[in-house]
């Protein structure tokens, strides 16, 4: 990754990812298939001791409000709030493609990847395991439990190759955004500005090194890979609601940003020591206080950078209509600028790109239920999420034809 850059990355992402697929896939079909044996996957999932119904249910009990219910509604309807900017890792694989329409379907093929191929083998495993090792006390081991006993020794290796290839094709991506922050952003305009180019390739790479020290030394002190997820998704949330409103609303500015991100570290780790999960003992007791801390979390977000927003930008800067003039972003957030400097906006519109996003949404969500469904021999259930898929990609292909890729008629003057 320190010396081969981008193309590196790319690359040995490519073959890494195929590599996962693959033995994670078969894992899950050689699972699949010998659960099904004897009495049915139904009821051999039944019989473990520590099989739940609930586990087989996207859905929680919404009869009963209690933590649990309350978190599955956060994670729906707020958690996504700061995957929606779009992470640096996603963004720089977009940027290098060959054209805005490439770029897009490159985005909605890395989503159905992400949220459909990816993640079923894992569930499916995952879920079987409360059968084969119902006393298992570390759930995180369950994974590796059922490589070692179900693969043959040559497949085990591929299976264990595949794990190294994801972790390092997540490693190496982030360390190479993290490194072009440091250097594009800190290192090349404040500490040693106007250097020739490879003195500024040469830094990066020490960067590299160092800043794989720095995350070593930070998976040592991780003990689970979920409460990691859950600390960063309170900063991330909070931070993502300034993100998303810099594209609609031209008040936003650095000072906004700044602010989100110092009232989500200061409030985020504050409710994080405040309001600790509660372990269950044996299956029962456990409080999850995810949601409430996000909740909490992005209310002080919000309740400090909207003013901030307002006291700091009075007036449409040259950076704003710079910003409008490559942009041409469509809705009454840059109303002004537009009044100011006479560019119309492009002729996406907001209502237009809101629809392909509840459509594509919708389109995920049908195809994930769907798959559960008929691996479950729930049918019907199946069916409905089949139709409801089929509906949604006719929508999204109907609002994919009225986008405009690569607008480029000049502005007026």
């Amino acid at each position: 990754s320190a010396m081969s850059g981008m193309y590196g990355v790319v690359y040995t992402d490519l073959v890494q990812f195929a590599l996962a697929m693959v033995g994670s896939i078969g894992l899950a079909i050689i699972v699949y298939i010998d659960m099904s044996k004897g009495a049915g996957l139904h009821a051999n999932l039944e019989s473990s001791p520590a099989f739940r119904d609930a586990v087989l249910r996207f859905m929680p009990d919404l009869s009963t409000f209690d933590s649990v219910t309350f978190t599955f509604l956060v994670f729906i309807f707020i958690n996504w709030w700061s995957a929606c900017p779009g992470s640096g890792y996603a963004v720089q694989r977009v940027l290098a493609t060959k054209s805005e329409k490439d770029s897009f379907f490159a985005f909605l093929w890395y989503t159905i990847c992400h949220y459909l191929v990816r993640p079923w083998p894992w569930i499916i495993v995952g879920v079987c395991s409360l059968c084969y090792f119902p006393e298992l006390a570390d759930s995180e081991a369950s994974f590796p439990s059922m490589i070692d006993r179900f693969l043959p020794m040559g497949f085990k290796g591929i299976m264990v190759a595949s794990l190294l290839a994801a972790f390092m094709s997540t490693l190496d991506t982030h360390l190479n955004w993290g490194v072009s922050y440091l250097i594009n952003d800190f290192y090349e305009p404040y500490v040693k500005p106007g250097r020739a180019p490879h003195h500024y390739v040469r830094v990066s790479r020490i960067c590299m090194i160092l800043l794989t020290l720095v995350a070593l030394v930070a998976t040592l002190r991780l003990e689970k890979i979920l409460n990691a997820y859950k600390y960063l998704g309170l900063f991330g949330s909070g931070i993502g609601t300034v993100m998303i409103a810099r594209w609609y609303w031209w008040r936003v500015n650095p000072w906004s940003e700044i602010s989100a991100i110092a009232t989500s570290l200061i409030v985020g780790n504050t409710v994080a020591l405040l309001l600790p999960d509660v372990e269950a003992v044996n299956g029962i007791g456990g409080q999850d206080f995810f949601g409430l801390r996000l909740v909490i979390t992005i209310a002080a977000s919000c309740s400090v950078w909207i003013p901030v927003t307002l006291l700091t930008s009075r007036r449409p800067g040259e950076q704003a209509k710079a910003f409008y003039n490559a942009m041409r972003i469509g809705g009454p957030g840059w109303r002004r600028v537009r009044r100011e400097t006479g560019v119309q906006a492009a002729p996406d519109h907001l209502g237009k790109a809101l629809g392909g996003w509840v459509l594509c949404s919708a389109l995920m969500l049908a195809l994930l239920v769907g798959v559960g469904k008929f691996l479950l021999h729930e049918w019907i259930a199946g069916l409905v999420c089949a139709e409801i898929a089929c509906a949604s990609a006719i929508g999204l292909r109907i609002v994919m034809k009225g986008f405009s890729f690569g607008y480029s008629e000049s502005p007026p003057a």
